[in-house]
């Protein structure tokens, strides 16, 4: 095992485990900071891959504005339906934590098997020496097809993105916010 297989496991890990916090968190803004972990997590998969372009976009889109964007939302919603339900002792955490077929057993099991299938791929995979050469500039050619070619369905995602963003300004808000 060479040191990328290592750092390939050990991001995989870590992206799972951050993944699995997001479901399995008590708290709202603990699940939005998991998913920020978890999306570093593929930046550095990302990274290890020698996808430079794609690993800055994980970054700068996902961490920096999707991550931002579930904060912000989290801000305009009303404190009372964020607060978690009362603090009970661990044990009694951990049994309804286990027992929960949304956030206990059953993503557990699926990030253990999703594991599992990572480790098996990992190890028979024949792993390069080392990376192929990159024929072209591959941020050039992706920025290029962005403009040209995928010009449309670029400008209708971020439409939607924006109809997104208002829809959940307008869905925090609450109907007795004016009288406040």
């Amino acid at each position: 095992m060479n040191g990328a297989q290592l750092g390939y496991i050990i991001l995989a890990a870590v992206t799972l485990i951050s993944a699995y916090g997001v479901v399995v968190a008590p708290k709202l803004m603990h699940s939005a900071l998991w998913l920020g972990a978890a999306f570093v997590g593929m930046a550095g998969l990302f990274l290890l891959l020698d996808a430079d372009f794609l690993a800055a976009a994980q970054i700068l889109i996902y961490v920096g504005a999707i991550t931002t964007m579930i904060l912000f939302g989290i801000m305009l919603s009303d404190i009372r339906d964020l607060r978690a339900p009362g603090v009970e002792p661990w044990w009694k955490r951990l049994a309804s934590l286990v027992l929960s077929p949304r956030r206990g057993l059953l993503p557990l099991l699926s990030a253990l098997g999703f594991t599992s299938a990572l480790w098996a791929v990992a190890w028979r995979a024949p792993w390069p020496d080392q990376a192929p050469p990159a024929s072209e500039n591959v941020t050039a050619s992706i920025g290029e097809l962005l403009f040209t070619q995928y010009a449309l369905p670029f400008e209708v995602a971020s439409v939607l993105l924006l109809v997104a963003l208002v829809g959940a300004v307008v869905l925090s808000m609450r109907e007795g916010a004016k009288e406040r």
